[in-house]
């Protein structure tokens, strides 16, 4: 092939290879509240599985890929978080730990204070290694 040939591939190689890295560099991850939920528990019940069998429930809640769960409880805390997001921190038998809900700050509603029975969906990660809490990311309230 002539030299030209070569060059024009290149060019076209880097401007389609830059216009893909572009578009997932920009990429916003899936939120929960357009998924559906893999499983429905309560705040107590999913802490209980992963206390029980951790690895266990990691494999059903967290699985091999993405998934939403939802979960109903008690409001134990409400906290903000510094990025504009919050916390909401559901009711477990466990007083030192807790399902730890984050919430984008558009995505809580502003109403919701500690005693509510609510319903979050949400994409659980495991529990944390520290406290005995289980986290639950990108979740939405469930009305």
């Amino acid at each position: 092939m002539q030299r030209r040939t070569w060059i024009a591939i290149i060019i076209v190689a880097i401007i389609f290879g830059g216009g893909y890295a572009w578009k997932e560099y920009n990429r916003v991850p899936t939120g929960a509240a357009s998924m559906d939920a893999a499983f429905s528990t309560t705040a107590e019940a999913l802490h209980a599985d992963f206390l029980a069998d951790e690895a266990a429930a990691t494999a059903k809640y967290v699985g091999a890929k993405e998934q939403a769960i939802r979960v109903e409880g008690v409001i134990r805390a409400v906290e903000q978080a510094d990025g504009g997001g919050a916390t909401v921190i559901l009711e477990t038998a466990d007083a030192m730990a807790g399902v730890l809900c984050e919430f984008a700050s558009d995505a809580l509603p502003k109403d919701w204070k500690s005693g509510d029975q609510v319903t979050v969906q949400g994409i659980c990660t495991g529990m944390n290694d520290l406290i005995p809490d289980v986290i639950m990311v990108r979740c939405a309230a469930v009305e």
